[in-house]
């Protein structure tokens, strides 16, 4: 799906129309960031049950989560694991759907000081700094459906620990089978377009791995920032992308949405993508284990001139590692 928007919101900005939301939110990169700043800083997680949907389903790595309960439980580990979590949101790229539902992709960098245990151990007193992207549908005040994808790698690296040797423990892939990924519903885009763009960079590198062709899709000065904190120009994250993707055979790259925002003279993307693939080469990843896996992405893009100026690849390493080291054969 293609979403595009000319409008700009911002916090406590120009209204929207927002059919069945709470009044205090004047648009709907508002409700975004006021909710997040309610639970995450003011710690009023009861703002949780008032903007997430009963039985909303959470998609993160290659589990599904179901229910607001789960989303209250990780929130609270989360906060004891990290009090004095402060939270700058990046960026709010928005689109409206069917004229009473709204979705969000929203990037933060969190900053934070480990003072309570965490699932990988003992609290550490060390300060982390990591990203996270979550990409919402929302309808009459509550969130229906949400993909969150984290940089848990460069957390558990920060931290102290060996993401490895922590995917070996970890055990949240033991009793699934890996989920099934529906075909693109993209089709063909008008040419002129900045989705476009990303649809033939998905197409052509990811996809077809034509990875020398990369430099055709980004300005010559491009910067992209990768996890675990590493900044990429653009022949250093060629190299990048290579490491990455030459783990795996089978592969199937599926770009499941992209949103578009004009903004300041060119435009800002969201792109929602899945990799469904076997784990068979050395590479990222490490030592091949014949596993499938999943890696769910969300990358961000500023566009100008037909190129990408900037990005934001996001996907969560140790989710993968787990698939690798814990997932049924």
């Amino acid at each position: 799906m293609i979403y595009t928007e000319t409008k700009e919101y911002r916090l406590n900005g120009e209204n929207q129309e927002l059919p069945g939301f709470d009044q205090k939110y004047s648009n709907i990169v508002d409700y975004i960031l006021k909710i997040t700043e309610e639970i995450w800083e003011q710690r009023a997680i009861w703002v949780i049950y008032d903007t997430y949907a009963k039985d909303l389903v959470v998609h993160a790595g290659g589990l599904d989560i179901q229910g607001v309960e789960e989303v209250v439980k990780s929130t609270l580990l989360t906060l004891s694991s990290f009090p004095d979590r402060k939270m700058l949101g990046e960026a709010v790229i928005w689109s409206e759907e069917c004229g009473d539902a709204f979705y969000s992709s929203h990037r933060i960098l969190s900053h934070a000081t480990n003072t309570g245990k965490t699932a990988y151990g003992t609290a550490t007193g060390r300060k982390v700094e990591f990203r996270t992207i979550a990409d919402c549908v929302i309808k009459s005040n509550e969130i229906i459906e949400e993909w969150l994808v984290r940089d848990n790698l460069h957390l558990i690296e920060q931290l102290g620990f060996d993401p490895f040797e922590e995917a070996k423990k970890d055990n949240r892939y033991e009793d699934t089978n890996p989920l099934e990924i529906a075909p693109s519903k993209l089709g063909d885009l008008d040419p002129e377009s900045p989705a476009h763009l990303i649809q033939q960079l998905f197409q052509r590198v990811y996809s077809d791995r034509m990875i020398s062709d990369i430099g055709e899709f980004y300005h010559a000065a491009a910067v992209v920032h990768g996890i675990r904190n590493k900044n990429y120009h653009v022949s250093d994250f060629e190299r990048h992308l290579c490491d990455i993707l030459s783990c795996f055979t089978k592969e199937k790259v599926i770009l499941e949405r992209i949103t578009v925002n004009k903004k300041n003279g060119g435009h800002e993307l969201a792109a929602r993508w899945v990799l469904k693939a076997q784990h068979e080469k050395d590479g990222f990843f490490g030592t091949p284990s014949g596993k499938q896996i999943i890696l769910r992405g969300i990358n961000h893009y500023i566009v100008k001139d037909s190129r990408i100026i900037e990005e934001w690849m996001l996907f969560d390493g140790y989710d993968v590692l787990c698939q690798i080291n814990n997932e049924r054969s």
